[in-house]
């Protein structure tokens, strides 16, 4: 599957594209529907943060850059 990351900031215009390989079935739709449609999402995250992205808290994510502490504080504080 290829993941096209786009970051929730505003004004950043940075993005990510990544293929992930998921071998297992996802749940299965009839039982679990939200499990079935989230599946991919949900393996894929671990490796998301491993790129250096971040996910914040009624933000979304975060590029690298627009996350380092220094930057984040000032822009969080200033809005």
């Amino acid at each position: 599957m290829r993941f096209y990351l786009a970051y929730d900031r505003r004004g950043c215009q940075a993005w990510a594209v990544f293929d992930l390989v998921v071998a297992e079935p996802p749940p299965d739709v009839e039982t679990d529907l939200f499990g079935h449609v989230l599946y991919r999402a949900t393996v894929a995250s671990p490796y998301v943060e491993e790129l250096g992205r971040i996910f914040i808290q009624q933000e979304g994510y975060w590029c690298p850059n627009c996350a380092s502490p220094g930057r984040r504080s000032r822009d969080v504080t200033s809005s």
